[in-house]
C-alpha cells in the first residue's frame, strides 16, 4: 500500500480543523462577554412572564396589533401582483409589491401631496399605502382614486379646519368632526376602505385595549376621522368594539404594517425638528409627547431600509393649514432631491405601473369633484348624521359690519345646545352680551338653519332679551322679543360668485307692540379674495351688492330706498391696496338712523339722515409668509398693518348731501389659530376724526373684505 501524501491528509482533515477553530472563536467571544458584563447573561429561571401575565390579562396583548380586514387586504394585494408585469430577476422571481408610507405631522403632512406628484412624474405608483394621522387624509384620498393635483385643489377650495366644530368636552374631545365626515361623504360617497382603487392600511390606537389597530376595511369617513383624532383635541371615534384615536400619539411613522408585506418601500416624513424654548410648560408637554412617538418612528424607518423622503417642513408649525401651496411645493422638491440620490438601477427598481383603470377612474372623479366643490361653495349643506352636543359661545369683539337678520356675530359669552340632522340645524342658547345696548344684556335664543333645496339657505332666530335687576344678576327682567330671519341663494361659477340675499329683524316690546324693524335685499357678485403665493404677482378681487332697504329706526318714520356696497383691491407679495364704498339712500325722504356697523372707523356719534355714504381706503403692508408660533399651541399669521382714511357723507331733511366727518388712522389685523381650528381674525385700530374724537377699538374680522 502506498503511503497517503501529507497534502491529501491535510485536505481531508480541513473540515474538522475549520470546525474546531469556529468552536474556539465562539467560546472565546462568549467568555469575553461574560468577563465584560457585571451580571450573568442567562437568568432563564427568572422568566415568569406566563405567570405574571396569564392568558386573558388585559396587558398581555398590548404589543400585538389588531388587523381589521387582513384577509381582504392580502387578497387585493395578490390580485394587484397578478395584474402587473413584474420585471423578472435572474431566478425569475417577481419583485415585492411597492409600498408607500405617509407619516403624520398635521399641516406638515400636506407635503405628501407634493411627494406623490413627483413620484408619479418618475413613473412610481404604489401597490399599497400605509398612513396615519394627517398622512391618512392624503393617503386615503389618493387611494380612493384622486390625483395629487385634485387633492391639492380640494384642500385649497375647502379648508379642512372650517368643518371642525368646537364643543363642550363631554365626549372625550374639544372638537366634533361630524360636519367634516358629512362633507367627506358628499365628496366621496359611502365608500368602504376595502373598495379603494389602491389597497391601504390606516393605523389608529384603541383606548380600551391599548392595542394598535390596523384598518383595511370600514366606512371611509369614519376611518379617516379615527386616523386624525388627536387625543383630547378631537373626539375619539367609536369603531366596532374599539374607541379610536390618532396613532400619531405613539409613533409618527407607521412603518411596521408596511414591513409585514414588503421590503420595497418609500417613506415620506413630516417631522417637527426645530429649536424650541423650554421655558413654557406647554412647550415641555408638547416635546415630552413628541419624544416617544418620534423615537419609535425613527426606529421603524431605520429598520426598514427604505427610500426615505425627508420633507423639508420640519421648521413649520403643525397648525399651518393656510399654507398648503408652500408645504406641497416643499414636498415636491424634497422628493426630487431624494430620487436624484439614487443610481439608475435603484431608480429603475422603484418604477411601477399604475393600477389598471386608475387613470380612467381619476377622470370621472375629477369631474365629480369640481361639481361637488362648486355646490359646497355655493352654500349646499352636506347631510349630517344625528348629532347633539353642547357648544361654548365666546366672541370677544363686535364685527365691523352687520346686515339685517344676521345674528350670532355680536360680542357675547354663553353656551348652546346644538342639534343637527340631515340638512337641518337647531340651537338653544343662553348668552350675555359683552357690550350691551340698554335692555339687551342677556338673551335666550332659539336658532334654526335649513337647506331645503340646492344652495338655498334659510336662517330663523328668536330671542328674548332682558336685563338684570340692580340688586342681583340672578333676577332677570325681560325687555324685548327679537325675531330675525335671513335667506341666501348663491352660485359659484369658476372664480366668480353670484347670488341673492335678504334679511330682516323686528324688535317687539313685551306687550308685542313694535319697537323698531329693518330689512334689506340685494343681489351679490364677487371674485373672492384669496391670495395664492405661487399665483400672479398682482391678484385682483372685488365684491358688489345692489338692492333695497326698508326700516323703522326713527320714531314713526318708515324709510325705504336703495342699498348697495362696492369693495375691491388687489393682493401682491407685500402691499395690498383696498377700497370700499357703502351707501343707503331713502327714496321716500323718510329718515333713518346711521348704524354703528356701517364700517366708519370712529366712535363719533351716528345721526338721523335721509342718505349716507361711507368710503374706506387703506394700503396694507401684508407679509403673507410671516407667522408666529407660540408654544406649538397658538399660531398667529395673516398680519396686515394699514394706514387708512375713511369719510362719511350724508344728507338730512335740513341739509343737502355733504361730507359730514372723516377718520384717519392705523389698523393692525391678524389671524389667531389654536389646535388647527379655523382661524379667528381680529383687528385693532386707532383713529382721529374730523369731530376731534380719538378712537381705540378691537373688532372681530376685517373691514376689507367683509
Amino acid at each position: 500500500m502506498k503511503p497517503i501524501p501529507n497534502d491529501y491528509r491535510i485536505r481531508s482533515q480541513m473540515p474538522l480543523i475549520l470546525l474546531s477553530l469556529l468552536l474556539i472563536c465562539l467560546s472565546t467571544s462568549n467568555l469575553q462577554a461574560q468577563q465584560d458584563s457585571p451580571f450573568p447573561l442567562e437568568l432563564s429561571s427568572l422568566n415568569n412572564f406566563e405567570y405574571a401575565f396569564p392568558e386573558g390579562d388585559t396587558l398581555r396583548n398590548i404589543t400585538k396589533p389588531v388587523f381589521l380586514g387582513e384577509e381582504t387586504f392580502i387578497a387585493r394585494l395578490k390580485q394587484r401582483a397578478e395584474s402587473l408585469e413584474f420585471d423578472q430577476s435572474k431566478d425569475n422571481e417577481p419583485r415585492p409589491p411597492l409600498g408607500i408610507v405617509l407619516c403624520g405631522g398635521s399641516a406638515r403632512a400636506y407635503a405628501h401631496i407634493g411627494v406623490l406628484k413627483t413620484l408619479e412624474k418618475a413613473g412610481i405608483y404604489p401597490d399599497f399605502i400605509v398612513a396615519s394621522s394627517m398622512g391618512a387624509i392624503v393617503g386615503m384620498l389618493y387611494a380612493a382614486g384622486y390625483s395629487p393635483q385634485d387633492i391639492e385643489f380640494l384642500i385649497q377650495a375647502l379648508p379642512l379646519e372650517s368643518f371642525f366644530t368646537p364643543i363642550i368636552p363631554t365626549n372625550g374631545g374639544l372638537i366634533n368632526t361630524e360636519m367634516f365626515r358629512a362633507i367627506l361623504r358628499k365628496i366621496i360617497g359611502r365608500l368602504d376602505v376595502s373598495e379603494t382603487a389602491i389597497p391601504i392600511i390606516i393605523t389608529a390606537e384603541d383606548l380600551k385595549s391599548r392595542q394598535q389597530i390596523w384598518i383595511a376595511e370600514g366606512p371611509f369617513d369614519l376611518v379617516m376621522a379615527s386616523a386624525f383624532a388627536m387625543p383630547a383635541v378631537f373626539e375619539p371615534q367609536a369603531f366596532d368594539q374599539f374607541i379610536l384615536i390618532d396613532a400619531g400619539a405613539t409613533t409618527i411613522a407607521p412603518v411596521e404594517p408596511a414591513l409585514q408585506f414588503s421590503n420595497r418601500l418609500v417613506i415620506s416624513t413630516a417631522f417637527y425638528n426645530r429649536a424650541m424654548n423650554f421655558s413654557s410648560p406647554v412647550t415641555v408637554i408638547n416635546r415630552s409627547v413628541d419624544i416617544g412617538k418620534t423615537r419609535a418612528g425613527m426606529a421603524g424607518i431605520e429598520r426598514s431600509k427604505a427610500l426615505v423622503i425627508r420633507n423639508d417642513v420640519e421648521n413649520l408649525s403643525y397648525m399651518q393649514f393656510t399654507d398648503p401651496d408652500i408645504i406641497i411645493k416643499k414636498g415636491e422638491i424634497s422628493a426630487q432631491n431624494a430620487l436624484e440620490q439614487l443610481d439608475l438601477i435603484s431608480r429603475k427598481e422603484l418604477e411601477n405601473a399604475p393600477p389598471s383603470g386608475l387613470l380612467e377612474l381619476r377622470s370621472k372623479m375629477h369631474e365629480n369633484l369640481n361639481k361637488t366643490i362648486r355646490d359646497l361653495q355655493s352654500g349646499q349643506q352636506p347631510s349630517t348624521s344625528f348629532t347633539l352636543r353642547g357648544i361654548p359661545i365666546l366672541r370677544l369683539f363686535d364685527p365691523f359690519t352687520l346686515m339685517p337678520g344676521e345674528t350670532g356675530t355680536e360680542a357675547r359669552i354663553g353656551a348652546s345646545l346644538s342639534f343637527s340632522y340631515s340638512k337641518f340645524k337647531s340651537d338653544l342658547s343662553y348668552f350675555n352680551a359683552l357690550y350691551p345696548d340698554p335692555g339687551k344684556v342677556w338673551a335666550i335664543e332659539t336658532a334654526l338653519r335649513v337647506n331645503p333645496i340646492d344652495s338655498l339657505n334659510v336662517w330663523l332666530t328668536t330671542r328674548l332679551w332682558g336685563d338684570y335687576t340692580p340688586t342681583s344678576i340672578l333676577s332677570h327682567n325681560t325687555e324685548y322679543w327679537e325675531i330675525a330671519g335671513r335667506t341666501s341663494l348663491m352660485k359659484v361659477y369658476e372664480e366668480k360668485k353670484i347670488g341673492f340675499q335678504a334679511g330682516g329683524d323686528i324688535f317687539l316690546k313685551m306687550d308685542f307692540s313694535i319697537a323698531n324693524w329693518q330689512t334689506c335685499a340685494f343681489f351679490h357678485t364677487a371674485i373672492p379674495r384669496k391670495y395664492k403665493k405661487f399665483g400672479p404677482p398682482i391678484q385682483p378681487w372685488y365684491t358688489a351688492n345692489l338692492g333695497g332697504f326698508a326700516e323703522n329706526s326713527v320714531g314713526l318714520q318708515n324709510a325705504a330706498g336703495l342699498y348697495g356696497s362696492l369693495q375691491g383691491g388687489f393682493d401682491s407679495k407685500w402691499v395690498s391696496p383696498k377700497f370700499r364704498a357703502f351707501s343707503k339712500v331713502s327714496l321716500n325722504n323718510q329718515e333713518f338712523m346711521e348704524s354703528k356697523y356701517d364700517g366708519f372707523r370712529s366712535s363719533a356719534a351716528r345721526k338721523v339722515v335721509t342718505s349716507n355714504l361711507i368710503t374706506n381706503v387703506e394700503i396694507p403692508f401684508s407679509p403673507h409668509e410671516l407667522y408666529l408660533d407660540i408654544s406649538e399651541a397658538l399660531l398667529l399669521k395673516g398680519f396686515e398693518l394699514a394706514p387708512f382714511f375713511d369719510t362719511r357723507w350724508n344728507s338730512t331733511s335740513d341739509e343737502s348731501f355733504h361730507m359730514d366727518n372723516w377718520a384717519a388712522g392705523l389698523s393692525f389685523s391678524f389671524e389667531a389659530r389654536a389646535f388647527g381650528l379655523a382661524p379667528a381674525t381680529m383687528t385693532f385700530y386707532a383713529s382721529y376724526s374730523g369731530s376731534k374724537i380719538i378712537t381705540l377699538q378691537f373688532r372681530a374680522g376685517m373691514l376689507l373684505p367683509e
